[in-house]
C-alpha cells in the first residue's frame, strides 16, 4: 500500500518539484496546502502517514507550531523543510521531536530515505507506546505494589499498591525522589549496594528484606525483589513490593517463643499425630544425650526408650485423648546411666480445634534436685 503524503508548504515552486518526486518515488499525494491551520484540518479527515512541513510558514502558526499541534492531536510522523540552518531554529525544532529535517534545496533520494526512515521509525515509537501502556496495565492492576526507578536510584512510577504502602494517593509525592530516602538508615547500606550492583550489571536483584518510611516517616518491614526492564525507553529496575510487617513481627514472636522453650530446665518435644519427632529443645539434647538435627523427623519409637517395646499410641497419644493431659513418672536406661523422669503431655490444637499434635514435657528428677 502506498504511504500517504501531505505537504505544507507555501513555495509554490517548491510545491511542484515535490509533487513530481513524489509521484516518481511512488507516494500518494493528498493534498498541498499553505497554511498550517489548514494542515490540522486536513489531517483528521485525510490520515496523512507522513507530512512534510515548512519551518517558516505565513499565517498565525509557522510550521513548528502546527507540528506541535498535530503530534499532540494526531500523533503523525512530521518532516521539516527548510532553508534556515539558525541554531535557534534547530533547537525549537528538536523540541517537538520531529522525524526528520531536509535543508533546501533538496535531492529526490534523500527525500526518499528520509520519509521511509521517519515512517518506519514512527512504527516502532507507537509498537513501543504500545508495549508500554500494555505495561502500565500490567502494572496498574498488579495485586503486588510496584516501583519502578531509573539509572540514577530515583522513582519514575508506581502503581496504586505502591503508592498505599507509603501512605499517599499522590504519585506526585514521590515522583523523582531517591528510593534510598526511603530506606532505614540500618538497611541502606545493603539495598544501596545492592542497587548499584544491580544497575551497574543490568541485572535484577535477589529477595531483600528492607524497613521502609511512609511519606510520615512512619517504618514498615517489606520484602522486594527486583528485574530490569525497559520503560518510557530506557532500562529501569521493576521492585516487586510486600508489606511484611505482621509477618515479619509474628516470625520475631516465633523466635522469641523458640528462644524461650530451647532454655527451659524442662525437656519439650512435640510430635505430629503419628509419632513423627517435630522439635527437640536443648534439655532434650541434655536428658536423652541426642542433638536435635539428629532426631527430627524420625518416629518415638527410634528414639525416645532405646532397647524396650513401646507404642507412641499406646505410650503417649491414647492417654492423652483419655485425660486430656497427661502425666506419668519413667526410669529409663538411656546410654547406660539411669533417669528417674517425670513426663507431662497435652494434645496440640488449631484455631478450629482440631487436633494437631502432642506436646511432651520431660523433666529429670536428679537434675533439678
Amino acid at each position: 500500500m502506498k504511504k500517504k503524503i501531505l505537504i505544507v508548504e507555501d513555495d509554490s515552486l517548491i510545491s511542484t518539484i515535490f509533487r513530481m518526486f513524489l509521484k516518481e518515488l511512488g507516494y500518494d499525494l493528498l493534498e498541498i496546502v499553505e497554511d498550517g491551520k489548514e494542515a490540522i484540518r486536513l489531517c483528521e479527515t485525510l490520515k496523512p502517514d507522513i507530512i512534510l512541513m515548512d519551518v517558516h510558514l505565513g499565517g498565525s502558526m509557522d510550521g513548528i507550531q502546527t507540528t506541535e499541534l498535530i503530534k499532540s492531536k494526531f500523533d503523525i510522523p512530521v518532516i521539516f523543510l527548510s532553508s534556515d540552518t539558525e541554531e535557534s531554529t534547530i533547537q525549537r525544532v528538536i523540541n517537538t521531536h520531529s522525524y526528520g529535517y531536509l535543508v533546501k534545496p533538496i535531492d529526490k533520494k534523500e527525500l526518499g530515505i528520509s520519509i521511509e526512515l521517519a515512517f518506519y521509525k514512527h512504527q516502532f515509537d507507537l509498537d513501543q507506546k504500545m508495549r508500554e501502556q500494555r505495561f502500565r496495565n500490567f502494572i496498574t492492576d498488579s495485586p503486588e505494589a510496584i516501583i519502578v526507578i531509573n539509572e540514577n536510584g530515583l522513582i519514575e512510577y508506581l502503581n496504586c499498591l505502591g503508592l498505599k504502602l507509603f501512605k499517599t494517593a499522590y504519585i506526585e509525592d514521590l515522583m523523582g525522589l531517591p528510593l534510598l530516602s526511603f530506606v532505614d538508615e540500618h538497611y541502606a547500606p545493603i539495598f544501596k549496594e545492592r542497587l548499584e550492583t544491580s544497575l551497574a550489571m543490568e541485572k535484577g536483584i535477589a529477595y531483600t528484606h528492607l524497613k521502609l518510611k511512609t511519606i510520615h516517616g512512619e517504618l514498615f518491614d517489606v520484602g522486594l525483589t527486583g528485574a530490569q526492564i525497559e520503560f518510557n525507553g530506557k532500562m529501569n529496575l521493576q521492585l516487586i513490593v510486600r508489606d511484611i510487617t505482621q509477618e515479619f513481627a509474628y516470625r520475631q514472636l516465633l523466635a522469641e517463643k523458640a528462644n524461650i522453650i530451647n532454655n527451659l530446665a524442662d525437656g519439650v518435644v512435640t510430635f505430629d499425630l503419628n509419632g513423627t519427632i517435630k522439635s527437640w529443645n536443648r534439655a532434650c539434647e541434655r536428658i536423652f544425650g541426642i542433638e536435635e538435627a539428629k532426631v527430627l523427623g524420625k518416629e518415638y519409637e527410634e528414639v525416645i526408650i532405646e532397647g524396650e517395646e513401646k507404642s507412641f499410641v499406646g505410650d503417649i497419644l491414647s492417654p492423652v485423648r483419655e485425660n486430656g493431659i497427661y502425666k506419668v513418672d519413667v526410669s529409663l536406661d538411656i546410654k547406660n546411666e539411669k533417669k528417674d523422669l517425670k513426663l507431662m503431655a497435652n494434645l496440640l490444637k488449631n484455631d478450629n480445634g482440631e487436633e494437631t499434635g502432642i506436646v511432651c514435657y520431660i523433666r529429670d528428677t536428679k537434675a533439678c534436685s
